[in-house]
C-alpha cells in the first residue's frame, strides 16, 4: 500500500479493496481513462473522505497517477538533541519538520541535513536512521505536483542557536519535550501526524 495526502484526505493506493479503514470512498481503476477520472476529481474537489484506489498492481496505479504531476523529491529530518527534546518549526502557523526539495546532484542524505540547517540554524546535525516516507499531492501557482520526501531521524550534539528561515515563511524553531512534539506533531499535517507520529512514543 502507498498512501498519498491531498490536503485533509488520504488516498490508500492497494491491489485490491480495502474494508479495513473507515469513512474511506472506494475507486476502483482498470485503465487510463480511470486514472484521468480519478485525477481530474482532484483537481475539481470532488472528494471529501478519503479515497481507496484499486484494481490492479498498486505500485503501477501509483506510477499511473504520478504521472499525471510534476513529481519531485524532498528530504527533511526529525532532530533529537542531548537532552531527547525535538527540533520541530512554525511554517505558515502549523507546526511542521525541516524539509526541502533534493537539489541536482545531492544525495538524499546530504539534502536532509542541509534542509535542517537551513531551516533551523542548527550547525552540526547526524543521521541515525531513514523514517518512513510521505507523499503529497499540492497546487502551487496554478500547477500541480507530487511530493516524495524521504525522512530521516537525526542526532544533534552540540546545540546552536535556532534561527528559523523567515524567507521560507518559518516564524519559530524550538525544542520541545516529547509530550509537547506529539502534540504538535498530532495537529500538523496529516502526511506528517500519521507517518512520523510513531517516532514520539
Amino acid at each position: 500500500m502507498i498512501t498519498v495526502y491531498f490536503n485533509d484526505i488520504a488516498i490508500r493506493i492497494t491491489n485490491k479493496s480495502d474494508t479495513s479503514f473507515k469513512n474511506i470512498e472506494p475507486f476502483q481503476v482498470s485503465c487510463e481513462e480511470d486514472i484521468e477520472s480519478f485525477v481530474d476529481g482532484l483537481f475539481e474537489n470532488e472528494f471529501t473522505n478519503d479515497m481507496n484506489i484499486f484494481g490492479y498492481d498498486f505500485i503501477d496505479i501509483f506510477n499511473d497517477i504520478s504521472q499525471k504531476f510534476i513529481y519531485i523529491e524532498a528530504a527533511g529530518g526529525i532532530v533529537q538533541n542531548t537532552e531527547n527534546n525535538y527540533l520541530l518549526i512554525k511554517r505558515l502557523g502549523i507546526w511542521d519538520l525541516p524539509k526541502g526539495k533534493i537539489e541536482k546532484g545531492e544525495s538524499i542524505m546530504e539534502a536532509a541535513k542541509r534542509e535542517v540547517r537551513e531551516e533551523t540554524g542548527l550547525k552540526d546535525v547526524k543521521i541515525i536512521k531513514y523514517l518512513p516516507n510521505t507523499f503529497h499531492i499540492y497546487n502551487r501557482n496554478g500547477k500541480w505536483y507530487l511530493k516524495k520526501t524521504y525522512w530521516f531521524l537525526m542526532s544533534n550534539n552540540m546545540d546552536s542557536d535556532l534561527i528559523p528561515q523567515m524567507e521560507e515563511d518559518i516564524t519559530e524553531a524550538i525544542w520541545m519535550d516529547i509530550d509537547n512534539a506529539k502534540k504538535a506533531i498530532a495537529i500538523s499535517y496529516r502526511s506528517i501526524s500519521e507517518t512520523l507520529g510513531c517516532v514520539f512514543i
